[in-house]
């Protein structure tokens, strides 16, 4: 008769959606004892909207069944995509195909109800907020990670799961100071959301596109500028985003925000004459009257690698994809589930290694694949992809086929292939 698998220590470092969904994922398995650790003193996001393909619902199943219509409790709605001109000679045309972009159906959602759906339930020992990360420190084999905080204090671990963001520590630990992939990358992409009743969407942006009956998002793509708008909170809330393309702004190293009077952010969508462009204008002037902070869309160059013995890195620590949210939250989602399937089974602290390279051949390639795309489409939703500019058949063109690999994945299908690498690395025959 085999033993029963080792108690597994597993810290998760950053309280994102990615690292509670790995949480609740860890939960399943008596083996394994989880902390999760946020600095801040809430598990916060500030007004951000996530677009998500109907398979989420299915992935957040598999991540724990306890999740099952955790999107209807948190509000989402089902809804379509239409991408439109909003300048120019064929504003308010319609680009034809947007399967390409989103598939034929998505759930829009609030990213903060949806994780405070998540947070529901976890055992409030393992939660710990208000406590940063100072330093991560692999110890000799067999005697697991040690992780030293702000307040002095110091913790051992046997794995360690960085899901801390685009500027936590757990990348540097894992690429190492000199890596060129350690440090992300301006885009040149300015972003700012807010979130408003329906009513008052109604009444600046005009009823056309504003229909909680016909829920539809809407992506305006104009010379320089993107603006978008959907439905979250069962239809009562409006999300806008817009997003202004700076190409001639110098470099931004580690710049986060950037200042825009209120003149310069008309200025920046003065030819987008729709109303409903024009409205969504006048909201976003209305909460923020003096400046408007846009935040950087910055990029992680794609990495060697995302984990090393002992440590891996999941969500934006590993990937960040800002411009389409949701694409980035499917692929925090399926990481959260295959580590946690992978930490599942397995059975020793010896395993811990193959478990997370197995996590790394399967779960990367991927993410790296979203940042290629996510590149492409930034150029083309801002009406900037060279030859191309606003030109509606040519962008419908370029559309075709992206993230086809995360509308067409199977849940069992990532965790078979990533389960089936793992064997063949502790069997010594991984052959990649």
């Amino acid at each position: 008769m085999s033993s029963p698998p080792s108690t597994i220590r597993v810290a998760i470092l950053g309280g994102g959606l990615a690292g509670i969904a790995l949480l609740r994922g860890l939960l399943r398995y008596p083996h394994i004892a989880a902390d999760i650790y946020e600095s801040r003193p809430a598990f916060k996001e500030a007004g951000l909207g996530l677009v998500l393909i109907q398979n989420t619902d299915n992935l957040l199943r598999a991540v724990d069944p306890s999740l099952d219509r955790c999107l209807d409790h948190a509000g989402a709605v089902d809804s379509i995509t239409e991408i439109r001109l909003a300048t120019g000679p064929d504003a308010g045309k319609k680009i034809e195909d947007t399967k390409g972009l989103w598939g034929s159906t998505q759930r829009t959602v609030s990213q903060q109800a949806l994780m405070d759906e998540l947070l529901k339930g976890l055992p409030p020992r393992m939660v710990h907020t208000n406590t940063r990360p100072a330093s991560i420190t692999e110890l000799p084999y067999g005697e697991g990670v040690d992780i030293a905080f702000a307040d002095g204090s110091q913790k051992k671990y046997d794995v360690v799961i960085g899901a801390d963001g685009i500027h936590g520590i757990t990348r540097k630990h894992v690429l190492g100071a000199e890596d060129p992939a350690l440090e992300p990358e301006h885009t040149h992409v300015w972003g700012l959301p807010i979130k408003v009743p329906l009513l008052k969407a109604k009444e600046a942006m005009g009823a056309n596109y504003i229909d909680p009956k016909n829920p539809t998002q809407l992506i305006w793509i104009g010379d320089g500028n993107m603006m978008r708008h959907n439905f979250q909170d069962n239809g009562k809330e409006v999300h806008i985003s817009t997003y202004i393309r700076r190409d001639d702004d110098p470099a931004q190293d580690n710049t986060w925000a950037r200042l825009f009077t209120p003149g310069e952010f008309r200025a920046a969508f003065a030819k987008n004459e729709l109303q409903v462009c024009q409205g969504m204008v006048e909201l976003i002037q209305n909460v923020y009257t003096i400046q408007l902070t846009g935040i950087s869309q910055m990029q992680h160059p794609p990495a060697h690698t995302y984990v090393t013995q002992k440590t891996a890195l999941i969500g934006d620590a590993a990937h960040a994809i800002h411009l389409f949210p949701g694409a980035g939250a499917v692929l925090g989602l399926e990481e959260a589930l295959v580590l946690s399937s992978l930490l599942g089974r397995t059975p020793s602290r010896e395993a811990i290694p193959a478990a997370l390279m197995a996590f790394d051949r399967v779960c990367r390639p991927r993410a790296e694949q979203g940042l290629r795309d996510s590149e492409a489409c930034a150029l083309l939703l801002t009406g900037k992809s060279p030859g191309i500019g606003l030109d509606a058949e040519l962008i419908a063109q370029q559309l075709q086929g992206k993230w086809d690999f995360l509308l067409d994945a199977s849940v069992e299908g990532l965790k078979g292939a990533a389960a089936s690498v793992m064997d063949q690395i502790l069997e010594g025959v991984w052959r990649p």
